[in-house]
C-alpha cells in the first residue's frame, strides 16, 4: 500500500489503467495544502474556522515517495490559503480498482472525501472493505468533468435560493400579521417544506443552471405555499399532505442522495461539510412542519415522532445524528404540553425519550450506519462528552468568525427570545423553541440555528396564534 502526492497534471490522473475521483480536501470556506495534507494522514477532515483548518488526533498513514502494488494518488492545493471551490484528482491504481471511485461517506460516484483515504488504506491492509471503492464506467473521466460542473453550479445557485427562502418566509408572515388570515399563517409555516420540495424537484429533473434552479424554486415554492395555505386545513388534509411530503423527501435521500445533495437547498457536498442528507440549516426549516404533523396526528403522535426521528437520523437517509435528538426533544416538549401529564409521569416520558434515541442510535449503528453520534455515543459517557465540548468549540468559533456571522447570531436569538416572550403560550411554540435550545448544543452550525430558527419560528407562532387559539391543535 501507498499514498503518493502528485501535480495535478501527472498522467496517472488521465490513465485508464486507474479508478478516478474528485477529492473534496478540506470542510469550510478555506482550505490549503498544510491542511490538506494533515486531513490526509490523519483521516480528518480539518474545519477552517478551527486551528486554521488543521485536524487533530495522530497521524494514520506516512505519504510514499514511490508506488506500490495499491497506490493511491492524489493531487493537493498549491501553498497558501484558498477558496473551497475547488476539487482535486484521486486516482487509485491496483487489484479491484477500475473505472469510478465511489466513497461511502459522499453517496456521491465521483466525489471522494480526503479523511476516507488513510481508514480506506488501513482497512485494505487488513484485509477489509474499505470507505473508498470503484465501480465500472465506461468514461470516468467524462462523468467526472461533469459531475465537477454540477458541483459548481449547485455551489453559484445556493446563495439565490437562501434569498428566495428569506424573502417568501418573510412576506408570508408579514401578510399573515397584517390580516391575521389563517390561510396566510398556514402559508409561512409552510414556506420551509414547498421551497426545499421545490428545490430537489428541480435537481431531479435536472435543472442545474444557477438562474433557472432559483427561478423554478422561486416559482414553483411560492405556489405550492400559497396552495397549501388556501387548501390544506386542519386536520386531516394538512397531516396527508404533510406525511406526503416527508415520505417522498426520505425515499429521495435513501434511493437518490443526489437529486437531494446537489439541490439550490440542501447539503454542500462542494465544501465538505456535509455530503447528503440533513444539514443543520434543512434540520431547523423541517422541524415547524414535523412537529405540526405530530400535533395533527393526536393519539399517534409518539408513532410520528419516532418515524420522523429515524428519518432524519438514518445513516442512509438524512444522517443528521443531531437532528435525532433535535426532534425527539421537541416532539416530547409537544406532547407534555398537549397532554399536560403530571410531573412524575413527564420525568417517565423524558427517560423513555432518551432510551429510544439510544435504541434508534443503536440500530443505526448495527445496520451499517456511521456518524457522529453513533461514533460517540460507542465511546462511552466520556466521549460523548468530549464530543459535546468540541461541538461548542466549533459552535462559538463559528459565531466569532466574522461580523456577520455575529450580527445573524444576534439577530436570531434577539428574534426568538421576543417570541418566546409573547402571550398567550403556544405548545407548538414552545416545543419548536425548545429544539432550538437544544440543538444549539448538540450541533455545531449556531448561525443557522439561530438565524433560520427565528425565521421560521415567526411562522410557528403566526399559525400557533391562528390554529391553537381555536382549539384546532387540541
Amino acid at each position: 500500500m501507498a499514498v503518493v502526492v502528485r501535480p495535478a497534471s501527472s498522467p496517472v490522473f488521465r490513465s485508464p489503467g486507474a479508478a478516478h475521483g474528485l477529492l473534496v480536501v478540506g470542510e469550510g470556506a478555506t482550505v490549503s495544502r498544510r491542511g490538506a495534507l494533515a486531513s490526509l494522514v490523519r483521516g480528518e477532515m480539518g474545519n477552517a474556522i478551527v486551528n486554521g483548518g488543521l485536524p487533530g488526533g495522530d497521524p494514520l498513514i506516512s505519504v510514499s515517495a514511490r508506488p506500490a502494488r495499491t497506490t493511491f494518488y492524489v493531487a493537493l492545493p498549491p501553498p497558501g490559503r484558498h477558496h473551497n471551490v475547488d476539487r482535486y484528482a484521486i486516482a487509485v491504481r491496483g487489484p479491484g480498482y477500475t473505472g469510478l471511485l465511489t466513497d461511502t461517506s459522499t453517496r456521491l460516484p465521483g466525489l471522494v472525501s480526503i479523511a476516507d483515504v488513510a481508514p480506506s488504506v488501513r482497512a485494505l491492509e487488513r484485509g477489509r472493505r474499505p470507505r473508498i471503492r470503484s465501480q465500472d464506467d465506461a468514461d470516468p473521466l467524462g462523468r467526472l468533468a461533469r459531475l465537477d460542473r454540477r458541483l459548481a453550479r449547485a455551489h453559484d445557485s445556493r446563495l439565490g435560493g437562501m434569498l428566495v427562502l428569506v424573502v417568501l418566509m418573510l412576506a408570508l408572515s408579514l401578510l399573515a400579521l397584517l390580516t391575521r388570515s389563517a390561510a396566510a399563517a398556514r402559508a409561512a409555516l409552510l414556506a420551509p417544506p414547498a421551497c426545499i420540495g421545490s428545490a430537489v424537484a428541480a435537481s431531479a429533473a435536472g435543472i442545474s443552471t444557477p438562474w433557472q434552479a432559483v427561478t423554478v424554486t422561486a416559482v414553483a415554492g411560492t405556489a405550492a405555499a400559497v396552495a397549501g395555505g388556501v387548501l390544506l386545513r386542519p386536520r386531516l388534509p394538512l397531516a396527508l399532505a404533510l406525511a406526503a411530503f416527508f415520505a417522498l423527501l426520505f425515499a429521495v435521500m435513501w434511493a437518490r442522495p443526489a437529486w437531494n445533495a446537489l439541490a439550490v437547498i440542501g447539503p454542500h457536498p462542494d465544501g465538505g461539510g456535509r455530503f447528503y442528507g440533513v444539514t443543520n440549516q434543512v434540520e431547523t426549516l423541517l422541524l415547524p412542519a414535523a412537529l405540526l404533523l405530530g400535533a395533527l396526528a393526536g393519539q399517534a403522535l409518539p408513532a410520528v415522532a419516532l418515524v420522523l426521528a429515524a428519518g432524519i437520523a438514518a445513516s442512509r437517509v438524512g444522517a443528521d445524528g443531531g437532528g435525532l435528538v433535535v426532534y425527539l426533544a421537541g416532539f416530547l416538549v409537544l406532547w407534555l404540553r398537549l397532554r399536560r401529564l403530571p410531573a412524575a409521569r413527564a420525568v417517565a416520558a423524558a427517560a423513555a425519550a432518551a432510551g429510544v434515541a439510544l435504541l434508534l442510535v443503536g440500530v443505526d449503528a448495527a445496520t451499517g450506519g456511521s456518524s457522529h453520534v453513533t461514533r460517540a455515543v460507542g465511546g462511552g459517557p466520556g466521549s460523548v462528552l468530549g464530543d459535546l465540548g468540541h461541538r461548542l468549540h466549533l459552535s462559538a468559533a463559528a459565531v466569532a468568525s466574522t461580523w456577520n456571522a455575529a450580527l445573524l447570531f444576534a439577530l436570531g436569538i434577539a428574534a426568538l427570545v421576543v417570541l418566546a416572550l409573547q402571550r398567550p403560550r403556544f405548545a407548538l411554540l414552545d416545543a419548536y423553541l425548545a429544539a432550538l435550545a437544544v440543538s444549539l448544543l448538540v450541533n455545531d452550525t449556531p448561525v443557522d440555528v439561530a438565524g433560520w430558527g427565528g425565521l421560521a419560528a415567526l411562522g410557528v407562532w403566526l399559525f400557533a396564534r391562528s390554529e391553537e387559539t381555536a382549539g384546532r391543535l387540541q
